[in-house]
């Protein structure tokens, strides 16, 4: 008589297999998701720590400073004592607002996030009107900046209701935190 061993069958070994790519086929996009959702944290996080360097800097100066300044944050003064990194940049290559950023960063492109500044918004009445002086600007999951091929359209924003992937961009407005909504009415 043969004595019975205690291994599994190879039945046995290939249901547990299954199981188990079953459970990461469920988990695996969770993952992914969360994140993308401490990313989009992370960016607005950073993109209020710059808005408190650059209100400091408006109350030391009476003025803030023109768009993609942002270095003004660290030197002279140190309103900051580095410049964020955009966790979605840099930029990609394919994006059609690649150029501006890199005559504007230098190459190689940084993770910057994107400023404007009151010589964009101060000459345009319809910011004056609803008091748009700067506009930060994080690449979002979707890591572009521009919606349309051309760059002529919209800046899609980000929508945490459209999934963690969602298109756009993340955005601060202000000063006073204005709500997109108010300010994409009359600038998209």
């Amino acid at each position: 008589m043969k004595k019975k061993t205690g291994a599994f069958t190879l039945i046995e070994l290939l249901i547990v297999i299954a199981i188990i790519l079953i459970l990461i086929g469920i988990a695996l996009p969770n993952f992914l998701d969360a994140q993308a959702r401490a990313k989009v944290v992370k960016s607005e996080g950073d993109m209020k720590a710059m808005e408190l360097a650059l209100e400091s800097y408006f109350l030391d100066w009476k003025d803030y400073f023109d768009s993609w300044q942002i270095s003004k944050m660290t030197t002279p003064i140190a309103y900051m004592t580095t410049l964020p990194e955009d966790p979605f940049g840099p930029i990609r290559r394919e994006d059609n607002g690649y150029n501006a950023v890199l005559s504007r960063y230098g190459s190689p492109i940084k993770r910057f996030y994107i400023y404007h500044g009151p010589d964009v918004y101060d000459p345009n009445p319809q910011m004056q009107r609803i008091g748009v002086r700067w506009v930060f600007t994080g690449l979002g999951p979707d890591g572009g900046w521009f919606d349309s091929p051309n760059g002529s359209a919209r800046y899609p924003r980000y929508n945490p209701t459209n999934g963690s992937r969602s298109r756009g961009n993340l955005e601060r407005v202000g000063p006073g935190q204005i709500p997109q909504d108010k300010y994409r009415l009359f600038w998209d």
